[in-house]
């Protein structure tokens, strides 16, 4: 029995020294002779599937990824238990952007050990690259439960929650993720997507302006907390980022007009009026940045250039934007006083949008300034108070303006009816 024992352990020795030469041939980055050496035993018998897993390890290594795809199935099909033939298959399906062939090689592998966390982010980033969410969430859910710690388990249930509606998951671990690895940009613009569908205008500042303190040349960041002070009209607030964006040498449109917009908001008309050209230049039929060049005349007291962009913007305007540019089309029109023309350009605006009734009282004053008989300026100060719903302090005035020119015009009406009164 012992000397049986011993011609098997010397039996093997030449196998485990030729294992050991390949070994060697592939550390010192000999493919080329490693491969012949393979070659020529598997010339001699082909059913080897561990020299077959080798030649598609070295073929991988070399970026020679079809050779290796050949190679690891030959190696699959004599011995589809491999635990280094599956992981081996899938990962270089996965290099070659073969995502659905890679998938079922995961399945597989994960499949041998359900608590193994490598073989779990592996099917999960599978799934995850076909844009399939379900499946990764539930068994990174399992994984988490597991290993709460675990920064890519966090990374991808977090990515994977964000894609199957649960925001507050998603939020809770984006916040977790970005504690453990700061340096990861993405997580900082996903966070702060997840705050956005929410309209959490503070969270979204908090997460950008942290992630701006490890990036803070980080065009993404730059242009999206200003775009989000912007929005919520915070121009103070939006200048800066956005001038730091263009101080990089970028000037995307957008950036160039919400700046100019942002610096007529400030009363900076000069740099305003700048940025607005250029940005009419850089976008010709842009309703906007003439509808805000126009404004920027208006107030350095050009009604002519003023009237000319507005004008402008009217003929190129989306209906979104037509009431107001048709309301100060009614008011340039009225500095000039031609009254006519400044009428059909509110009524044109009140008919385009009937939610701004301060429309309504600027047709009624505007009457009231040219015409004797005061019939129109009453029935539109009427229409205003009728239809006025706020009481902010700047409606207030208008309203206590309209109820005092409505008796004014009544008691002159009413003496200049009746003679006998005079």
């Amino acid at each position: 029995m012992f000397k049986l024992f011993i011609i098997s352990i010397f039996a093997l020795l030449p196998m485990a020294s030729f294992a050991q030469e390949i070994d060697y041939l592939i550390l010192n980055n000999e493919y080329d002779k490693a491969l012949q050496i393979i070659d020529s035993e598997l010339a001699k018998d082909e059913a080897q599937p561990k020299l077959y897993l080798k030649k598609g390890q070295i073929l991988q290594k070399r970026f020679d990824y079809l050779g290796a795809i050949a190679a690891l199935e030959k190696a699959f099909q004599l011995d589809s238990l491999n635990i280094s033939t599956l992981n081996e298959l899938a990962e270089t399906h996965a290099s070659l952007g073969n995502n659905k062939q890679a998938l079922p090689y995961y399945k597989v592998l994960y499949t041998t050990d359900t608590t193994n966390s490598v073989y779990t982010l592996k099917l999960a980033r599978a799934w995850i690259n076909l844009k399939t969410y379900r499946a990764p969430f539930e068994i990174l859910k399992s994984a988490y439960k597991r290993d709460s710690t675990n920064l890519m388990i966090n990374k991808l249930l977090a990515f994977s929650a964000s894609r199957t509606g649960d925001d507050s998951l998603a939020i809770s671990l984006y916040n977790k993720v970005i504690d453990q690895n700061p340096t990861d940009l993405n997580n900082y613009i996903n966070l702060s997507n997840l705050y956005q569908k929410k309209d959490n205008y503070p969270k979204i500042v908090e997460t950008l302006e942290k992630g701006l303190k490890i990036f803070p040349e980080e065009t993404t960041l730059l242009t999206r907390i200003g775009d989000a002070h912007f929005g919520k009209r915070a121009y103070t607030k939006a200048i800066l980022p956005y001038e730091v964006f263009l101080s990089l040498g970028d000037s995307t449109v957008d950036v160039v007009k919400n700046l100019g917009i942002s610096y007529y908001y400030e009363k900076c008309t000069d740099e305003s009026l700048y940025l607005l050209q250029k940005s009419l230049m850089l976008r010709p039929n842009d309703p906007t940045s003439a509808l805000f060049i126009g404004l920027c005349y208006k107030d350095l007291k050009d009604i002519d250039q003023s009237l000319a962009y507005m004008n402008f913007a009217a003929k190129t305007a989306i209906p979104y934007y037509m009431s107001d540019i048709y309301n100060q089309l009614g008011i340039l029109y009225g500095l000039k006083r031609e009254f006519k023309k400044s009428i059909e350009a509110l009524k044109e605006a009140y008919s385009l949008d009937s939610t701004k009734v301060e429309v309504l009282f600027k047709i009624a004053t505007t009457y009231e300034e040219f015409q004797k008989d005061k019939t129109n300026a009453l029935n539109y100060y009427n229409a205003y108070l009728k239809a006025v719903k706020e009481e902010n302090n700047y409606q207030k005035g208008l309203k206590d303006y309209a109820l005092e020119r409505k008796r004014v015009i009544k008691e002159y009406q009413l003496k200049y009816s009746n003679p006998t009164k005079k």
